[in-house]
């Protein structure tokens, strides 16, 4: 006998077998985000901003996956963020081959 089962979970999660860990952090005032974005910690601050690999305050090394759009143009705001899991690659934004090097040494991994 065969039992189906149907998982509701945001198109960007991959797997619900190996995560993800999901957080509430800060998100740095500066820009607005799109769920998916691929995050970086300012060193100063602790805020999450887009990993930028040029950068050199921190955000040039990544660390998440924005789980949630982040409205963060005019003001910090709270959102959850994903640390430990496997994500859709396709559905990511700012990921690059350096990023999925770094992020896979802490357990972020990219099916597709």
């Amino acid at each position: 006998m065969t039992t189906e089962t149907t998982m509701n979970r945001p198109a960007f999660i991959a797997s619900d077998d190996y995560g993800p860990v999901l957080l509430p952090e800060t998100i740095g005032a500066g820009a607005d985000l799109v769920k998916g974005t691929i995050l970086g910690r300012v060193t100063a601050t602790g805020k999450m901003i887009a990993y930028a690999a040029g950068a050199s305050d921190g955000s040039e090394n990544p660390v998440a996956v924005l789980m949630e759009d982040a409205k963060a143009a005019a003001a910090d705001v709270k959102a959850v963020v994903g640390f430990a899991g496997v994500y859709v690659k396709a559905n990511m934004t700012g990921l690059d081959a350096a990023a999925i090097t770094a992020l896979e040494a802490r357990g972020v991994y990219f099916a597709g």
